[in-house]
């Protein structure tokens, strides 16, 4: 988390219940039509066929609705995780064949989740630093404070160099942008560069 001594505060993040959501996709071989499309995890997800066989045009839509919900913020992380927690898996209780989907694959995708998942704020101590030094530089630049403003910033472990900016104004972007200093710094400048 970045924050400025006025009002302004940048948290960088994962969300466990998206990479969970993303195994299962992946891991079942399921092919939803997302608009914007989400590229595969990575590391790559081996196709599990206990899981595929599971699949159907059903479980699909459900699943994107499910994934619609993360992605609009109309589920909140907290919650979604614990609704998703066996034994009772209560958030599918009307989704019978996402359900066994999630009962079937729900410990391998939380041990791919806890291996894989994002270094927000690392070692590196990059993502921390970077946000509050594109702010400073664009106080520079204007000749005064910044407004106050939030952000927050989802890391998800996809393929591919990767950002979105989603519906309620907040910013995902792949483990392999976060990574890339340059360009991590580049997109936050323009991301920020409206609201400081």
């Amino acid at each position: 988390m970045a924050r400025g001594s006025g009002g302004w505060r940048i948290e960088v993040g994962d969300r466990q219940a998206m990479t969970l959501v993303l195994w299962l996709r992946d891991a079942a071989g399921m092919t939803p039509d997302l608009d914007p499309p989400i590229p595969p995890l990575e590391p790559p997800v081996a196709v599990v066929p206990e899981l595929v066989s599971l699949v159907d045009a059903q479980a699909t839509a459900q699943w994107t609705g499910l994934w619609l919900g993360l992605w609009e913020g109309r589920l909140e992380e907290w919650f979604t995780l614990e609704m998703l927690a066996p034994p009772r898996f209560e958030l599918l209780n009307r989704s019978h064949k996402l359900r066994k989907l999630f009962a079937a694959g729900f410990p391998d995708a939380v041990a791919w989740a806890n291996e894989n998942r994002p270094a927000a704020g690392g070692a590196t101590g990059r993502p921390a630093a970077v946000p509050g030094s594109v702010v400073k530089q664009l106080e520079g630049e204007l000749g005064r404070r910044a407004r106050d403003f939030e952000l927050g910033i989802t890391v998800l472990p996809v393929a591919g160099r990767v950002f979105w900016m989603l519906p309620d104004g907040g910013l995902v972007v792949s483990t392999s942008l976060l990574r890339d200093g340059r360009a991590f710094k580049a997109l936050l400048y323009d991301v920020l560069a409206s609201v400081v």
